[in-house]
């Protein structure tokens, strides 16, 4: 069932995805965007990460290469009630050995679904914790300034890392901008270190 629906024609997604994650929760937003489940999978995996999350161990029993797949089924079975396409979808990392996969892609398929309601988030990663003043400055700079086109909400989070010391990294969808204190040293450091070596 889910390796058929994929044969039809593809339903169009609102953002691309890579890696196994992306390519994983890719197909299972086409298959169900097909049958019109997309809010009834997106329930689906939230329930799944909520029971994985009450429950590390769990997490590690469906990873785990030493059980069968008949008993791997059987576990995502006493998961709850799932849509077809959930369960089906299920099977197919069970087949292909990906449930080691299955938080990254549920991660990945709530970024889809993000996409598709006209949210986006941004991920603003600083030396130190930023006030809410400059997360909106940034937010606004993106928005008025033309990089981020066709949104309905624009989601923004800061993220702390001291290891780039200084600046900010912006990032959203395929875009990264970087402009941090320790790559500008890194740029200079390699302009040195070429122009030594010449």
């Amino acid at each position: 069932m889910f390796r058929q629906s994929l044969n039809v024609a593809k339903a169009q997604v609102p953002i691309a995805l890579f890696g196994i994650d992306g390519k994983y929760a890719t197909a299972l937003f086409q298959a169900a965007a097909k049958t019109n489940a997309l809010a009834a999978v997106e329930s689906d995996l939230n329930n799944i990460e909520q029971r994985l999350s009450k429950n590390t161990r769990l997490e590690e029993v469906l990873s785990s290469p030493l059980l069968n797949k008949t008993a791997k089924e059987e576990l995502i079975d006493s998961l709850g009630k799932k849509s077809e396409i959930t369960t089906h979808f299920f099977k197919t990392l069970i087949e292909n050995n990906r449930l080691n996969e299955t938080r990254s892609i549920i991660t990945a398929y709530k970024s889809l679904m993000e996409a598709e309601r006209g949210i986006v988030s941004v991920t603003v990663t600083s030396a130190n914790r930023l006030a809410g003043k400059d997360l909106k400055d940034v937010k606004d700079s993106l928005t008025k300034g033309g990089l981020i086109k066709n949104y309905k909400e624009v989601n923004v989070v800061n993220k702390v890392n001291p290891s780039i010391l200084g600046g900010m990294v912006v990032e959203f969808g395929d875009y990264t901008i970087d402009m941090s204190v320790s790559s500008r040293l890194a740029k200079l450091e390699k302009l040195l270190t070429d122009s030594i070596s010449v």
